[in-house]
Parts: structure tokens; sequence; C-alpha cells
């Protein structure tokens, strides 16, 4: 008799806590922000949340900061011709005001880049290891990306690889 009074509150317990997984017909990836919508009578579907940036990345407090060139402006300081050996610089200015600046890779082993700035915006190019373009070829061709930063010196889009 004990036995099954100890059994039936456990049993409800378990039943009640499979009842809460089986309802909750929704997940969110907290990597993604994305919910996944499950109905057991139709596919999983994947809905976009939007996720609260309040936070604000500050481009001097990053470790590529003492890495970084300007090169959104029309004359390029030294450091920045230098590191921009192995691609060719292209910018214009688009119908809508914002400033389209293409790097065209010179090495047959790297990618082109393309970065679009609004009002205010500027663009630095990240270099690494700023001595392996000293030759005016790009010798260690992993080490290149740039950010965009905004007129208050917030990061507007990360730079890839860091």
């Amino acid at each position: 008799m004990k036995k099954i009074l100890w059994i039936l509150p456990l049993t409800a317990l378990f039943l009640y806590g499979c009842g809460q997984v089986a309802g909750n017909n929704s997940t969110t990836n907290p990597t993604t922000g994305k919910t996944s919508q499950k109905n057991s009578n139709t596919p999983t579907t994947i809905v976009d949340t939007p996720t609260p940036s309040n936070s604000t990345v500050k481009f001097a407090e990053q470790s590529y900061f003492k890495n970084a060139y300007l090169i959104s402006t029309d004359t390029l300081s030294t450091e920045a011709k230098t590191a921009l050996a192995g691609f060719k610089m292209d910018k214009q200015t688009l119908p809508d005001g914002t400033i389209q600046i293409n790097l065209k890779a010179l090495e047959p082993q790297y990618h082109d880049q393309s970065y679009t700035l609004k009002d205010g915006e500027q663009l630095y190019f990240i270099d690494k290891f700023l001595a392996d373009d000293s030759s005016g070829t790009e010798s260690n061709i992993g080490d290149d990306t740039a950010v965009i930063v905004d007129s208050q010196g917030n990061v507007v889009q990360q730079p890839t690889g860091f």
C-alpha cells in the first residue's frame, strides 16, 4: 500500500511533465534568434524573430582596432595603401547617396569584397600583419578584411574572420 501511495504522485508528475513538453510548439535557437514552430499536422517552419540590438560595440575597444586603416576617405595614408596590397579599390557614390567601395582581389586565391556606406559611416581595412604587404603584393591572404563604423564610433558591420 505504501508503494502505491509513493508511485501515484511520481506517475502524475511524470505525465504532467510529458504534457508540458508535448504542448510546447515552439523553440528558439539562441544563436540565430529564429523560432521553430512545430505542429503535428504541418512541417516545421522557421520564423525570424527580431533580436534586440540595444548593445553597441565600440570600434576603439575591439582587438582589431590597432590593425585598422581608414580607406573610405579621398586620401589614403601610407599604411592604408600598404594594407590594401593585393586589392584594387574602386569607390563610387550611388544615386541614393550611399557610397559603394569595391575591393577587387588581385590574388587568384582571394575573394573580392564590397561594402556600402551610409551617410556618416566609414570603412576601415584591417590587416593583422601589415609587414607581409610591404613588398606591394599580398603574401598572407587570410589576414585582410574590413569593418564599417558609424559616426559615433560604433561597429555597424563586424569584420569577417575575427
